[in-house]
């Protein structure tokens, strides 16, 4: 009678073994995502860190080249009034440029076609 008792605790010790190993398995994939999501998040904020500097660059360029103009503009004889009239405009058209690419930009980031991936919507 004890042959069947000790198969039972056998198989019992088995299927805790197993499920051991497979809370042991889980958290190593677990531990390997939150590092992976630490070294992520790092090099994102080292990413926008160098972003930031590169849009501060950009930008002193830009003004530095309308400044660059507008001194030209004022040696051939060109009214104040007039070159920041232009500096202006051409500031005000370049924001408009930008705008635009933005708003492009976002209406192609549409997540509806993986959503429609993952989840097929039935057509009736």
């Amino acid at each position: 009678m004890e042959a069947p008792h000790s198969d039972t605790s056998s198989g019992a010790s088995e299927f805790s073994d197993a499920v051991t190993s497979h809370k042991r398995w889980f958290k190593s994939v677990l531990g390997l995502g939150a590092l992976e999501a630490k070294l992520w998040v790092a090099s994102s904020a080292q990413l926008l860190a160098l972003m930031c500097g590169v849009i501060f660059l950009l930008l002193t360029t830009w003004l530095l080249i309308i400044a660059t103009t507008a001194v030209v503009a004022w040696s051939y004889g060109f009214s104040l009034i007039g070159i920041f009239l232009s500096a202006t405009l051409v500031t005000l058209l370049s924001a408009i440029v930008l705008m635009y690419l933005v708003k492009r930009t976002l209406n192609n980031m549409n997540f509806s076609r993986t959503l429609d991936a993952i989840i097929p919507v039935e057509e009736e």
